[in-house]
């Protein structure tokens, strides 16, 4: 966001300002010295020869040269071509004069040059109308310590310059121009105090550096300033506004500035004040910070800005075609290295706040649009928008410092991502502390979270009334994003997983959540949960979109059925699932088991290919490939005899195989389709479809069958006899079997054929009733040899 750019500045601002501190300096030298100068002649012989001349005329000495030394030490030359002396107004006059200034260290060679300069011995003011020429840090031919080594010549250019002696000040109203080395620049008046030591440009000071770059130098630093002040004592220099700092496509403003020196005159420190501005507009793309106040650190050997610090109120952009980013923060710090500043590292703190929206683009790289007709231009599903927000965020730089390489927050960071589809809700990813990395163009590329790690994946707007946020958590959180679009792409967190999404609860090892197809994926002994079902398996995968759930591997499912108002309060007996695969559907509350299927609820048995589960319609559907076993008492009679004595509270199972099962809890039925085979002891009833009716459940006891009655080709096999029939009824509690329809017909191994008009099987014991109807009234009764 423009910082380099801000120390580049900096650091070429320090330049000038230092050789318009230097040259001012120099101009008060050699305006005190030409007065000293003027004073002194008073009283020497030379000006004495005014007294001598007549009223209204002049006299005129050519060729003077004055010198004022401490010891052997010489201050400063004043060298003149011609001096003329006026009685009248009590002024004298030099000509093509050049004053020499060493100083009281002789520590300086400074040269002032100016054809005419008039001098009131009177009031001790002195003034040159004419261009007055300054040359700071001048070489010199010889000096008796020798001139200081290694400094740039400062040059100046001014006119109308006056010392005026009440106040010792030196002031100019007129334009002045300065040089030093590539560095000019110009501003309007001057004062110097000379007594204080200090000196301000009055208005319209401007500048222009020219950096070095060989065949391709960058384009040249301009600064602006409404004035400029330096007091000597303090080394300080403070920069009246608006200020205005510019270097091609980059600019800072501010209302002021100050600048502190160390006794060379090297700076040291700079601060801006005032709503200060700092922007880059280049390549497409504007990046700028503002802030109430900016401090930058210089080395002094190098001039090159280490730190710069805003503070109050902090406020930083970038925009481009394709993305926009703003941080908000109290204080920003940033540290530079380098002959051309580069950041390094920097630190912003206080109630950060960092917003990042971002265009999805096309496969071809440039952002999507809507359709003809939508509007031109116009993003066709918006832009994703990420927040960033901690107390402190510290970041790192890729060299050489163009690009953000790391960021971290300092202690816990929430990142909230609002993507551009409306029908996805926000995502908060919150953790103890937040770890981000990005490319080599600053996008943002990867985040990693440290313990406690926390997702909420909001409802969207459009969502339903009463929709609920869904929450994952978790020791460890990994999250990339496309780079080329800043959207997120997956998050992965591991270490003690939890989710929650309403009542339904889940938890695992690791979770991997994928952002376009809005999947989570859970391993690692995964399991999830809600108040009437509970499931295992190898791995979970959860869809947000549609919420749907489905394991894979080893599914252990365990549901629960809605107690009816008149169970209420009793035990629930659970059913438990066992498969290769499980689909839940949590809006239409559907189940679908695949792949060795067994389930059970009590002594009841289900095993199939496939199981699909209507929880809202109390159903369920099995096959192809059905078989389904009961346990069921010992019949206590059959028919007019007592059937043999059966152990208290023996069973005996039924089973049954089919191609198809549709079982209605409404009613207690359970339908079976083609090849439908029961089995009960030695007995098989075989039919195209059987309806069976299970008897109400009792308080802790299970479902029998009562009865089933089967449709279609029905066969009814026993050990030496079979019979066929259209329609056979079986009878759990007696344990018969009644054939009727075709008229039903009984093969005997011994007793050959017979038919009837019903046939009745008892399952327990050998034997078979025949019913004639009308037409044979009797019963036939027939013994089976055992």
């Amino acid at each position: 966001m423009g910082t380099a750019g801000l120390g580049q500045k900096e650091a070429r601002r320090k330049k000038w300002i230092t050789g318009v501190v230097a040259g001012a300096l120099a101009v008060t030298a050699a305006a005190v010295g030409v007065t000293y100068w003027v004073g002194v002649n008073r009283k020497e012989e030379p000006l004495h020869i005014t007294q001598s001349l007549p009223t209204n005329v002049h006299q005129q000495l050519s060729g003077y040269t004055f010198t004022r030394s401490d010891g052997r030490r010489q201050i400063f030359t004043v060298h003149a071509a011609r001096t003329v002396a006026f009685k009248q107004g009590g002024t004298t006059v030099l000509e093509e004069v050049m004053v020499e200034v060493f100083g009281r260290a002789g520590n300086r060679h400074d040269i002032l040059r100016t054809q005419r300069c008039d001098y009131n011995p009177q009031s001790g003011d002195l003034f040159s109308s004419g261009k007055v020429e300054i040359e700071l840090n001048a070489p010199q031919k010889a000096s008796p310590d020798g001139p200081p080594r290694g400094r740039q010549a400062v040059y100046l250019e001014t006119s109308q310059v006056a010392f005026r002696n009440e106040g010792s000040t030196v002031v100019s109203d007129a334009p002045l121009r300065f040089r030093i080395g590539s560095a000019s620049g110009t501003a309007q008046g001057m004062t110097y105090g000379t007594r204080e030591g200090w000196l301000e440009l009055k208005s319209d000071v401007a500048l222009e550096l020219q950096p070095r770059g060989g065949a391709n130098p960058p384009p040249p630093v301009r600064l602006h300033a409404q004035r400029l002040r330096y007091d000597k004592p303090t080394a300080q220099v403070t920069l009246g506004g608006p200020l205005e700092i510019t270097q091609g496509t980059r600019r800072v403003v501010a209302e002021g500035g100050m600048v502190y020196l160390d006794p060379q005159n090297r700076i040291t420190r700079a601060d801006l004040e005032g709503s200060v501005k700092a922007s880059d507009s280049a390549e497409g793309q504007i990046d700028g910070i503002d802030a109430q106040r900016m401090q930058g650190d210089f080395d002094a050997a190098t001039g090159q800005l280490t730190h710069l610090r805003a503070g109050d109120e902090v406020e930083g952009f970038s925009r481009s075609k394709d993305h926009v980013a703003h941080l908000v923060a109290q204080r920003l710090e940033l540290s530079f290295s380098g002959a051309h500043p580069r950041p390094l590292n920097g630190v912003v703190s206080g109630k950060v706040e960092l917003t990042l929206d971002s265009a999805p683009r096309s496969p071809g790289g440039a952002p999507s649009v809507s359709p003809a007709g939508a509007g031109a231009g116009r993003q066709s599903s918006g832009m994703e928008k990420k927040t960033l927000r901690a107390a402190e965020i510290q970041f790192t730089f890729r060299p050489p410092g163009r690009s953000v390489q790391e960021a971290d927050t300092v202690g816990p960071g929430e990142l909230v991502v609002v993507p551009p589809d409306p029908k996805v809700g926000a995502r908060v990813i919150t953790a103890g502390q937040l770890l981000m990395g990005f490319d080599a163009r600053s996008r943002l590329e990867s985040l990693r979270g440290l313990a406690p790690t926390r997702i909420v994946f909001q409802p969207p707007a459009n969502a339903a009334p009463g929709s609920v946020a869904q929450e994952s958590s978790g020791d460890r959180l990994a999250a990339s994003f496309d780079t080329g679009t800043q959207t997120l792409r997956d998050v992965q967190q591991s270490g003690h997983f939890q989710f929650q999404d309403g009542d339904r609860r889940g938890r695992s090892e690791e979770a991997h959540y994928e952002a376009q197809a809005q999947g989570l994926s859970l391993t690692g002994r995964p399991e999830i949960w809600d108040s009437r079902s509970h499931m295992k398996s190898e791995r979970i995968s959860i869809n947000l979109r549609d919420d749907t759930a489905e394991g894979q591997g080893s599914v252990q499912a365990t549901q629960l059925q809605d107690p009816t108002p008149a169970k209420a309060g009793q035990e629930v007996q659970p059913t438990h699932i066992l498969a290769d695969r499980m689909v839940a559907h949590r809006n239409s509350q559907t189940v679908h088991y695949e792949g060795h299927v067994r389930a059970w609820h009590g002594t009841d048995v289900v095993e199939t290919t496939a199981l699909d589960v209507y929880r809202a319609e109390r159903r369920m559907s099995a096959g192809p490939q059905v078989l389904t076993s009961h346990l069921q008492p010992a019949a206590l009679t059959s028919g007019a005899q007592a059937a043999p004595a059966s152990p208290r509270g023996e069973t005996r199972p039924v089973t049954i195989r089919t191609d198809r099962l549709e079982y209605l809890d409404l009613g207690r039925k359970a339908s079976y389709r083609g090849n439908v085979r029961l089995q009960a002891e030695s007995t098989v009833l075989v039919a195209d479809r059987m309806d069976v009716y299970f008897s109400p459940a009792e308080a802790g006891e299970e479902t029998t069958i009562e009865r089933a009655v089967g449709e279609g080709h029905v066969t009814v096999t026993q050990p030496g006899r079979h019979a066929a029939g259209e329609h056979g009824e079986y009878f759990a509690e007696t344990g018969k079997i009644v054939l009727t329809g075709g008229p039903p017909t009984v093969d005997d191994a011994e007793k050959g054929s017979t038919t009837g008009q019903r046939l009745t099987f008892f399952i327990h014991d050998d034997r078979l009733l025949v019913d004639g109807g009308d037409q044979s009234p009797s019963i036939s009764k027939h013994r089976v040899a055992q």
